[in-house]
């Protein structure tokens, strides 16, 4: 490594993947594949980051007027969320992990400025514990932040 040259991930000290998952459904601009480039060559990251981006894509049709129709828990864990579009007329279903779903919550709840449920908040906190002890760097994103698709919050009170 030349003098002025900053590596942004060190071979060996992968994030945990469900840590990695959080954040960048959180902050995807925390881990961006420019910085992190020899961490995206790996397929399960890869993976992750696909995962991540249809998350933030369904955050993205509920804060835009979609509507929740149904959530059900699978036999496997998973939550099975159908959503409808009324004014494409569309009906998605999506299974998301239990992290996925807490994660979609979370957000959704940040959004709309409501309380995060106190399931989720810990679900997402503790996926990014894991993200700063594996990687030995402080946390990407603060997580009571506004979303990038939020205005920031007033602190006066106004």
């Amino acid at each position: 490594m030349t003098t002025g040259e900053h590596r942004e991930h060190t071979p060996g000290r992968t994030p945990d993947h469900d840590a990695l998952l959080c954040a960048l459904v959180l902050a995807p601009d925390a881990f961006s594949r420019n910085r992190f480039f020899e961490l995206y060559e790996q397929p399960e990251v890869r993976r992750l980051r696909r995962r991540a981006t249809r998350v933030r894509g369904i955050l993205r049709q509920l804060t835009s007027g979609a509507e929740v129709t149904g959530e059900l828990e699978l036999a496997d864990g998973r939550r099975l969320l159908r959503y409808r579009i009324a004014e494409l007329g569309l009906s998605r279903t999506a299974a998301l992990s239990p992290l996925e779903a807490a994660a979609l919550r979370f957000s959704l709840a940040r959004a709309r400025r409501s309380p995060v449920d106190p399931g989720d908040r810990a679900i997402v906190e503790t996926a990014l514990a894991r993200l700063s002890e594996r990687t030995g760097a402080p946390l990407p994103l603060a997580i009571d932040a506004p979303l990038a698709t939020e205005e920031p919050r007033s602190t006066d009170g106004a």
